[in-house]
């Protein structure tokens, strides 16, 4: 039962399952300062286990007081895609609506 289980095990893989990338893992802890601050030997193992990781998927070392964005995890990282293009589309429709109603009123009052 839960006897057989090591510390926080449970509590790890409820985490691991809320948190899939190690960056996501990293962002959630917000822990500031080195791994040796922790109040324990199991928290020390878990951050440090967790940077690492971080470390690893991003190719490059991270530290707890530089956390990656979220812009950072992974191939969506580079573009905006479809979704961008559908947010500026929309921007431009409101600006240009907006516009034309503005000129109507100046021509109407005007004219």
């Amino acid at each position: 039962m839960s006897s057989c289980r090591g510390p926080g095990e449970g509590e790890t893989a409820a985490f691991e399952a809320r948190y899939r990338t190690p960056p996501e893992r990293l962002r959630a802890l917000a822990w500031r300062g080195a791994e040796g601050l922790a109040p324990s030997g199991f928290a020390v193992e878990q951050l440090t286990a967790v940077r690492a990781a971080c470390s690893e998927a991003l190719g490059r070392p991270v530290d707890w007081d530089s956390v990656p964005s979220a812009r950072d995890d992974g191939p969506e990282a580079g573009g905006g895609g479809r979704s961008g293009f559908l947010v500026g589309a929309g921007c431009l429709s409101v600006l240009l609506g907006v516009v034309g109603i503005w000129l109507y009123g100046l021509i109407a009052l005007v004219g």
